[in-house]
């Protein structure tokens, strides 16, 4: 996704928002933390995961599951709540690139490999949950993408065609039948689409709209990553007690990486552990280097930037079915124009339980040497986003209402649009897990497990993800 280059549209004034309380709808649904349980002397564990967002909280579990060793989970805030409280809480499995360019780039083996582990990443969601009994909840449904020109349908037919050929689970096209480029399609995707009535194309898209002339269908889902973690964590915290140990409002200054060791350096003590594994998103204020002091980098199209993403929702008393839509808008995919997405999901409230609409699009890249997490969220944002995407989630809601939530947060994004998974190829005793690259939290997970898995000594394959 791309960053929307116009900040409001002229609207009349009398329709423009303040700057508004920058409010999470999935922190305002914790329970409280407890006092916080900072990090007060020196330390060792066998691995010392840094971020306890969900890819520190999954690493942990995973890893706390496959070995017998100690783990110790250090967060520089509370449980979940950077780009974890703050996202759009999607169970999506697609890339940020289209998969055909991945297997261009890799093979269309390792394009399938990687493809099936995050879409095998909703057992391990699951898995999670129940063992931890966490109330979170998970709902799962079709989930659907609107597509209006050939350009769109070939990229997408293409990546169906490596699906089919990595033996995955086909997914669904449908275009118009009053599609003005159906004739010009290539012979070769004639058996992964299906032509429908125009009707059917605004039924799953819920607009009005005939400029879409075609939708890809696919399974999604919506669930709370923030409650998935604190209620995690919880568990980790009865079950593992023995050899598992939080440490929280610790900052993590600076990470040493030997041949036999690593240290982590914060509140002026230090974690001696066998392995540490970075679950920061990649581009917080530490440094990462080895004894003499030269920085340890990853290839530099994996390398984590900042992109702030900002996302509204509105409450509805009427209970709906959970729901997961984007649009393309851009003409050409990895344009300007970014795609605008909504999700429909059942939300849990202390007295009652209710529908919330959730709808974004606009973000930009995180340059500041300090990101704000409680600065105001600003009015001509909100504004962009009544009037460019609230249409395609409520076209009924009359423009310049107030929201009920509105939220920003910083997301880790990386040129090669593939999450980063393992050993620094050359200091084996660091490791990642990072890289939201704006495609929901499965990949997380699947990146814990995969760790969990190094790290218990079980020959791992060779991945996209892996370290370079």
């Amino acid at each position: 996704m791309t960053a929307i280059q116009v900040r409001g549209t002229g609207a009349s004034s009398a329709l423009a928002y303040p700057d508004c309380l920058n409010r999470s709808p999935w922190i305002a649904q914790l329970a409280t933390d407890g006092p916080p349980q900072p990090l007060d002397a020196d330390a060792t564990a066998d691995v010392a995961v840094v971020g306890a967002g969900i890819a520190g909280i999954a690493t942990a579990f995973f890893v706390l599951r496959a070995t017998t060793g100690s783990v110790m989970l250090i967060e520089r805030d509370r449980v979940a709540r950077g780009a974890t409280g703050r996202n759009a809480g999607q169970l999506t499995t697609y890339f940020e690139r289209p998969l055909s360019a991945i297997a261009d780039q890799f093979g269309w083996e390792l394009a399938g490999d990687a493809q099936r582990g995050i879409e095998d990443a909703n057992d391990l969601l699951d898995l999670m949950v129940s063992e931890s009994a966490a109330r979170v909840r998970v709902e799962r449904f079709t989930g659907h993408m609107g597509m209006f020109n050939r350009h769109h349908l070939e990229v997408h037919l293409r990546c169906l065609l490596i699906r089919e050929q990595a033996g995955l689970p086909p997914q669904t096209c449908v275009i118009s039948e009053e599609a003005e480029f159906l004739t010009e399609l290539p012979a070769e995707f004639s058996g992964l689409y299906s032509v429908v009535p125009q009707s059917q194309v605004r039924e799953l898209l819920e607009v009005d709209d005939d400029r879409y002339r075609a939708v890809l269908s696919a399974r999604a889902g919506c669930a709370s990553s923030c409650m998935l973690c604190q209620e995690v964590l919880g568990h980790l915290q009865r079950k593992y007690g023995g050899r598992f140990v939080y440490a929280d409002c610790t900052n993590v200054e600076r990470v040493v990486v030997g041949d036999d060791r690593a240290t982590v350096h914060a509140r002026r003590h230090r974690v001696t552990a066998g392995h540490v594994v970075l679950c920061t998103n990649g581009f917080v204020d530490h440094l990462v280097e080895d004894p003499a002091g030269s920085p340890i980098r990853i290839a530099a199209d994996q390398q984590i930037t900042g992109r702030v993403a900002y996302m509204a929702g509105l409450i509805e008393d009427k209970l709906r079915a959970p729901a997961a839509i984007s649009y393309i808008r851009n003409t050409t995919i990895g344009g300007v124009t970014p795609y605008v997405y909504i999700t429909r999901r059942t939300y849990d409230r202390a007295a009652d339980t209710v529908t919330l609409t959730c709808m974004g699009g606009p973000e930009y890249p995180f340059h500041d040497p300090v990101y704000e997490r409680e600065a105001a969220f600003p009015g001509d944002l909100l504004q962009t986003i009544d009037e460019e995407v609230r249409p395609f989630a409520q076209p009924s809601r009359p423009p310049g209402r107030l929201y009920d939530f509105q939220w920003h947060g910083l997301m880790g994004y990386n040129d090669s649009g593939l999450r980063v998974v393992g050993a620094h190829p050359r200091h084996q005793r660091v490791l990642y897990n990072l890289g939201c690259n704006g495609v929901g939290f499965l990949p997380s997970i699947y990146g814990g497990h995969r760790l969990a898995q190094l790290l218990a000594g079980h020959e791992v394959a060779a991945s996209v993800f892996d370290p370079r």
